[in-house]
């Protein structure tokens, strides 16, 4: 990768898309700084306590520029690369009102603008999104529905041609856009190598393990469906909850069931799904790699993997206990799931001391 004019600093955003890694990419660089920075990559933060990059996201959202302005101007002078990491950037650096001020602001700095980003084939993302969704009790649909909705109302998001063609034609823009998958490579290695920077050096801290893009499983999805249902059962908007990522999770390493990874495709839905995206797959690769869409992104072998619960017995009375217990954890930190309960006279479930 080059800078450009040799008077130019380059600012990189990956950014991201969801569900590729992004939380294991930023540990990286949170535990690399001082590696990186000796090669010349400089990781800061917009002057808050968490590291972080999300503010830049939220303050392009509210074209908030000031914002901006003040972090780049905060930034040390003597490194020639600034790299900055949020999947929120993906929605909102491909709209044309806000990258063109974006660059004309950098610009006005001393900066250039690259933006890289890791895309996924369309069912295996669409289905890591399912995953992801549920997890988080967002809601109880099956994967069908789910796929039939995603398709219908949020299919642009998944057509790659369509969301980043105003990205891929402003030359004052250098676009990387990387395949993601488990068999191509450490996916910081890949963005590094992206950038010109060689492998790990001495002394590479690896990323918090917690950050890994890991599933919870067939039965932690079938748990998490449940959970929710119940949620719905009483009353309660389960988008309103704090803290819901690692509820199923906790539970799912608890249960050794990590391992068994959820599919909600078979090998012919996502020939259907792939069949869908076909032609602007074809029209966006060519564009932005010069090549074909399966030069580049490998298919990915989906064979449907889901779970059944048992009839009634000692396994089917174990796993209703895993769904009172994710409710308990869920109401720990959510005072009105927890004033439901008790009215409910379900208190027993929660301990009274919250512990």
């Amino acid at each position: 990768m080059t800078t450009g004019r040799s008077d130019r600093r380059l600012l990189v955003i990956h950014a991201g898309t969801h569900k590729t890694a992004s939380s294991y990419i930023q540990s990286c660089m949170a535990g690399n700084r001082s590696l990186l920075r000796s090669s010349g990559v400089l990781v800061d933060y917009p002057g808050l306590p968490t590291q972080k990059h999300k503010p830049l996201a939220d303050a392009l959202v509210r074209r908030q520029w000031d914002d901006w302005q003040q972090f780049l101007r905060n930034l040390p002078k003597e490194e020639p690369l600034v790299l900055v990491s949020a999947e929120q950037f993906t929605q909102i650096i491909v709209r044309r009102e806000i990258h063109r001020p974006l660059v004309e602001l950098l610009d006005a700095e001393g900066f250039q603008l690259a933006v890289v980003v890791f895309l996924r084939d369309q069912a295996d993302y669409i289905n890591s999104r399912f995953v992801h969704s549920v997890r988080r009790f967002y809601h109880s649909q099956g994967v069908d529905s789910y796929v039939s909705d995603q398709l219908a109302e949020r299919k642009l998001i998944y057509n790659y041609h369509y969301l980043f063609k105003d990205l891929t034609t402003n030359s004052s823009i250098q676009a990387f856009f990387l395949p993601y998958g488990r068999d191509l490579g450490d996916p910081f290695e890949r963005l590094l190598s992206c950038l010109g920077i060689g492998p790990p050096m001495q002394g590479w801290q690896p990323a918090d393990p917690s950050k890994a893009n890991v599933q919870p499983g067939c039965r932690a999805v079938w748990l998490a469906q449940e959970i929710t249902k119940r949620l719905h059962q009483l009353g309660i908007d389960s988008h309103s909850l704090m803290n819901t990522g690692d509820v199923v999770r906790r539970i799912a390493v608890n249960e050794g069931w990590k391992d068994d990874r959820y599919c909600g495709f078979s090998e012919e839905s996502a020939s259907a799904v792939a069949a869908h995206y076909a032609r602007c797959n074809q029209r966006f690769a060519r564009r932005v790699w010069g090549c074909e869409w399966r030069q580049m992104m490998p298919e990915v072998s989906m064979r449907r993997s889901v779970y059944s619960p048992p009839d009634p017995g000692p396994e089917r009375e174990h796993l209703n206990h895993l769904v009172n217990l994710g409710l308990r954890d869920l109401a720990r930190e959510n005072i009105r799931l927890r004033w439901t309960l008790w009215k409910r006279r379900a208190l027993s479930m929660i301990p009274i001391n919250g512990q």
